[in-house]
C-alpha cells in the first residue's frame, strides 16, 4: 500500500483557467487555476492540492522531507517532496534505476511565485495528464515550494532572512538542507532549479553548469541536446528563449550572497556572463556531483496581474525540459553514471595531475567579442500601463464556441512599444581557472573545528572520528600574506600559502574526511584555504588564519592508516 502524507484530502473540480495552460484534467486544478490566477497559492493550498493528487494517482507519492523554522507571526511549515514514477515509488530503493531520475526545485526565492504554480501544473500533468507517458522513461521528483515563508510574505528571503540560492555551501537554512538530503538520498541524474528574473524579452531562459570542476561533457551535452530541444519547443510556441545570462557590476561577485553597499555599486560598468561558477547556488552545488544540472528563469513583473502569463511561460519551459530528458534518457544514464564512477575511481588514489579548481574568473572570447540581444524599448512605465488584455484572437470566434490557449496570440507586455537589438560590449562567455591544486586522499580536521564538521555532515559527506592517536605525514599550509574579507560570505581579499610536508600528531577525537566518496570534487573546494568557494569565507567556521601561522586543516596524500569510526552527532 502506498504511504500517504498526513493531511486532509480535497479534490478540486473544474476546468482550466481560460487561455492560460493547456486544458487540465477535469478532476483537478492547481490552486492558481482554481482562482483564475487572481492570487498567489499559499502553503495550505499546496497541501490540499497535493493531497488530492496523491489520492487520485497511484503513480504519485508525497513525503515530508523537512520543516522550516518558526518565525514571528509565521509558524513552521512542512517541506514536501512529490514523487511521480511509473511504479509509485516512495523510497529510493523502489525507483526503477533503468531510468534517469530528475529532481525539480521551485520557489527558493519566495517572491518568484510562478515557479511554484508551474511546478504544480507540471506535477499534475505528469501524474494524471498528457505527460504521464514520460514516466516510462523518467522518474520525476519535485519540491514545489521550498520557501513557504517567502511565498506568504512575497519576499525573496526565508524566515531566517537568508537568500536560499546563496546557501548551498553553508546550508544554514532548513530548506537548502532538505534539498541536499533529497539529493543525497535519491541521487538524481538531472536537476533543475526554477526561478524568475525581470520582465525580459526572453520569456524563458535555461542555464547549465559552469564550474570547471564539473566534467565538460555535461555542459556540452546540456547545450547540444537539452537546451537545443527546449529552444526548439519554445520557438514552436512563439515563446522567446535564450540561454540564461547574468548582469553584474564589473569587479564584484554578485553570486557570493553579499549585500553590497550602494556606494560600492555606483559608477561601475556592467558585464554579462553565463550564470555563476559558485557552488552556493542550486545548480553547480548539485552539478559538482557530476550531475546534469540546470536553472530555469522565467520573465516576470512580479505582480498578480501577470501571474497567468508568467506561469504559462514557466510551464512550457519545464514541459519542454522533461520531454527532452525523456527523449535522451538512454544517453543520460551512461553519461552521468560513467562520470560518477570515474570520479570515485580517481579519488581513491593520489595523482598530482588530478586537480580541483579553486578559483575561476569570467573571460572574454576573442572569437565573439560582443553579444547582440533583443530587448523591449519601453515608451512608458509598466506601472502606468493599466489593465492589459489577455491577447488577440487568431481566428474569429462566436459566442458559445470553445476558446483555448492555441486560439490566442498573447498581448504584448505593458509599456513595450517595440523590440530593439542591443549590443553587449562587456561580454564574458568563458570561464578560466586561476588556481588549481591536486586533490589529496583526504583531510585531517582537528576537533576544534566543529562548525566545519557540522557543515560537511549537512552535505551528506561521510566523516570519520579518529579513535586513537597516530603520527601521520601531512601537507600543511603556512600562511604568508593574508587580508581578511570585509564581508562575511567572501574569501580573504588576499591569501598566500607555502605548502610543507611534515609529520603531525593526529589525536583521538579529531576527524578524517576521505575524498573517496561522491563529493570528491566538493570536499577540496570546501576545505582548501585558497578556495573561492570554500568554508573559509564563512566567519562561523573560524578558518581564517593569521599571517605566519598554519592553516588549521591538513592534507593527506598517502594512506594515513588511521583508526576511524563513522561520526554520527547525536544532538
Amino acid at each position: 500500500m502506498k504511504k500517504r502524507f498526513p493531511t486532509a484530502l480535497m479534490v478540486l473540480i473544474g476546468i482550466a483557467a481560460l487561455g492560460i495552460l493547456r486544458a487540465a484534467p477535469a478532476q483537478i486544478q492547481t490552486p492558481a487555476e482554481a482562482c483564475r490566477f487572481s492570487q498567489y497559492s499559499q502553503h495550505e493550498d499546496v497541501v490540499r492540492f497535493l493531497s488530492a493528487l496523491d489520492a487520485m494517482s497511484p503513480q504519485t507519492a508525497v513525503r515530508v522531507v523537512g520543516r522550516t523554522r518558526e518565525a514571528e507571526d509565521f509558524p513552521a511549515k512542512d517541506l514536501y517532496l512529490v514523487l511521480i514514477t511509473e511504479g509509485g515509488a516512495v523510497r529510493p530503493d523502489q525507483l526503477d534505476r533503468s531510468k534517469p531520475t530528475v529532481l525539480l526545485m521551485a520557489s527558493q526565492h519566495g517572491n518568484e511565485q510562478s515557479t511554484k504554480e508551474a511546478a504544480l501544473a507540471l506535477v499534475r500533468d505528469l501524474a494524471v495528464g498528457d505527460l504521464k507517458p514520460l514516466l516510462k522513461s523518467l522518474n520525476v521528483l519535485v519540491m514545489p515550494q521550498c520557501n513557504p515563508f517567502g511565498n506568504a510574505m512575497d519576499v525573496r528571503v526565508n524566515e531566517q532572512n537568508l537568500d536560499l540560492n546563496r546557501d548551498h555551501v553553508k546550508l544554514e537554512a532548513e530548506s537548502t538542507a532538505a534539498i541536499r538530503r533529497v539529493f543525497v538520498e535519491f541521487r538524481p541524474e538531472a536537476t533543475i532549479d526554477v526561478h524568475e528574473k525581470g520582465d525580459d524579452y526572453y520569456r524563458v531562459s535555461l542555464g547549465c553548469v559552469s564550474n570547471l570542476n564539473i566534467h565538460a561533457s555535461l555542459q556540452d551535452f546540456s547545450r547540444r541536446k537539452i537546451l537545443a530541444d527546449v529552444a526548439a519547443a519554445l520557438e514552436r510556441k512563439k515563446i522567446a528563449f535564450f540561454e540564461y545570462l547574468v548582469t553584474q557590476e564589473m569587479g564584484l561577485d554578485s553570486s557570493a550572497g553579499v549585500r553590497y553597499a550602494a556606494e560600492e555599486l555606483a559608477g561601475r560598468e556592467e558585464m554579462k556572463r553565463y550564470s555563476t561558477t559558485d557552488l552556493n547556488d542550486g545548480r553547480n552545488s548539485l552539478g559538482i556531483y557530476e550531475t546534469l544540472s540546470f536553472i530555469q528563469e522565467g520573465a516576470s513583473r512580479h505582480d498578480v496581474a501577470t501571474l497567468a502569463d508568467r506561469t504559462a511561460w514557466q510551464y512550457e519551459g519545464l514541459r519542454a525540459f522533461v520531454e527532452s530528458a525523456a527523449r535522451h534518457s538512454g544517453e543520460i544514464l551512461p553519461l552521468v553514471r560513467g562520470l560518477r564512477a570515474k570520479l570515485l575511481e580517481n579519488a581513491g588514489r593520489y595523482e598530482a595531475g588530478d586537480v580541483v579548481h579553486l578559483d575561476m574568473d569570467y573571460a572574454r572570447d576573442p572569437s565573439q567579442p560582443t553579444l547582440t540581444l533583443k530587448a523591449f524599448e519601453r515608451t512608458r512605465p509598466a506601472a502606468a500601463a493599466g489593465p492589459r488584455p489577455l491577447g488577440t484572437l487568431k481566428t474569429d470566434k462566436k459566442a458559445g464556441e470553445t476558446l483555448t490557449a492555441a486560439d490566442i496570440v498573447p498581448a504584448a507586455p505593458a509599456g513595450a512599444a517595440r523590440v530593439v537589438e542591443q549590443v553587449v560590449k562587456n561580454w564574458f562567455p568563458l570561464v578560466e581557472s586561476r588556481l588549481a591544486v591536486a586533490r589529496p586522499l583526504g583531510y585531517v580536521i582537528p576537533a576544534a573545528y566543529t562548525e566545519v564538521v557540522r557543515t560537511l555532515l549537512r552535505h551528506g559527506i561521510s566523516v570519520g572520528l579518529i579513535a586513537k592517536d597516530a603520527q601521520v605525514e601531512v601537507e600543511a599550509y603556512r600562511i604568508g600574506e593574508i587580508v581578511p574579507a570585509k564581508y562575511d560570505y567572501l574569501p580573504p581579499d588576499k591569501i598566500t600559502v607555502e605548502k610543507r610536508t611534515m609529520p603531525a600528531l593526529v589525536k583521538q577525537g579529531d576527524f578524517y574526511v576521505s575524498c573517496a566518496q561522491p563529493a570528491a570534487h566538493l570536499i577540496p573546494a570546501l576545505l582548501e584555504p585558497q578556495s573561492k568557494y570554500g568554508l573559509i569565507r564563512y566567519r562561523a567556521c573560524k578558518l581564517v588564519p593569521e599571517a605566519g601561522n598554519f592553516y588549521g586543516l591538513l592534507r593527506v596524500t598517502a594512506d594515513p592508516k588511521l583508526s576511524t569510526i563513522p561520526y554520527k552527532p547525536w544532538n
